[in-house]
């Protein structure tokens, strides 16, 4: 398990978080490298894939880990409220700092545990209770509610307060803020509901529109397409559809090569040049290319915007919303491979 809570200025070299988030970097960038000179000249599908593998190891173990981390927070907020209770009660029996610690070493705080022991391990060495205390701190610097907690216990034990009063009340306006929070989330749950329901609808829009616009160009088909077949009947020869990915333009380019690289279109279109040709003209598979990727990226787009909102409503992070994303990407994905891109080819 990867301890996410560490002292960075009693840390030497590179914690396990930052080598996995560097090394997967580093991955990413050598993949990507490789993918474009495989993209310019050999083969354009396979250059292509290896770029969005260069970029998909580069972000989601990042994600990844900020999910986790997020999580073990949360966690650790749910659990700190007893810890302080149980704390306070065996100062009120008698015991001291150290051996009050001893005794909470031995219940379950899930995560939290992990912390308690570097606290109770410090003290044994002698370290002072309120450099103990910093100490913890710094670690908690994702959690507001814990160093806030904290930095109430500090001042009280430096200023000679009656720290077992003091643990009690920062325990119950812990507690109090946790139910707090609690009400929250379910409260949020029921946004992030919507979240979905709102982003599978979108999915099933953009498979509709993708459908009429098949149907009203003629992509993939030899006929005309109703637009065109208007043409004719009102005496307009000209009527039709540009061939974005035929006619040179840059901003197409990426749309046309994201096409080839998913399998939009015919396998035998291998370059820009083939959707000029006779054929490709006649079935419309420029159109066809460039309308499927654009709708695709649209789709891939709009999954992550919405899995970061989802993050920061129930996580207060959006890169918590990669969950989120591992859930909806992959299932517009599949829906999008098995509806839309065979459509016409």
């Amino acid at each position: 398990m990867i301890d996410f809570f560490q002292d960075e200025k009693l840390q030497e070299g590179y914690s396990t978080e930052d080598k996995i988030v560097f090394g997967s970097l580093g991955a990413g960038i050598v993949l990507i490298l490789i993918g474009f000179i495989i993209f310019q000249s050999l083969n354009q599908q396979i250059g292509g894939i290896t770029l969005i593998l260069g970029l998909i190891v580069s972000v989601v173990p990042y994600g990844v880990l900020s999910f986790l981390k997020n999580r073990a927070v949360t966690e650790m907020e749910r659990q700190f409220p007893s810890f302080l209770n149980d704390l306070a009660e065996s100062k009120r029996g008698g015991m001291t700092l150290l051996k009050a610690l001893d005794s909470a070493k031995e219940t379950d705080y899930g995560r939290l545990n992990n912390e308690i022991e570097k606290v109770h391990d410090q003290m044994t060495w002698g370290i002072p209770f309120p450099e103990v205390m910093k100490r913890f701190s710094r670690r908690m610097e994702e959690s507001a509610v814990i160093q806030e907690s904290l930095s109430i216990i500090i001042q009280s034990f430096q200023s000679g307060g009656n720290i077992t009063a003091t643990i009690e009340s920062v325990a119950e306006d812990a507690a109090q803020l946790r139910d707090v929070i609690q009400e929250k989330d379910a409260q949020l749950k029921q946004q992030l509901v919507i979240m979905y329901v709102i982003y599978f609808l979108f999915i099933g829009i953009t498979v509709g529109i993708y459908i009429m616009l098949a149907q009203l160009l003629g992509l993939g088909e030899a006929d005309p397409g109703a637009i065109q077949g208007i043409g004719e009947v009102i005496g307009d020869d000209g009527a039709g559809v540009i061939n974005f990915c035929g006619e040179g333009i840059m901003v197409a380019a990426p749309f046309c090569t994201t096409a080839q690289v998913f399998g939009f279109v015919p396998t035998n279109i291998t370059s820009t040049e083939d959707y000029n040709s006779e054929w490709a003209e006649t079935y419309g598979y420029g159109q066809m290319g460039y309308y499927k990727s654009l709708l695709f990226l649209m789709l891939m787009i709009q999954g992550m915007a919405t899995a970061a909102v989802a993050g920061q409503i129930r996580d207060g992070s959006p890169s918590a919303g990669v969950k989120h994303a591992m859930i909806m990407l992959p299932m517009a994905f599949v829906i999008f491979m098995l509806m839309v891109a065979p459509a016409g080819v």
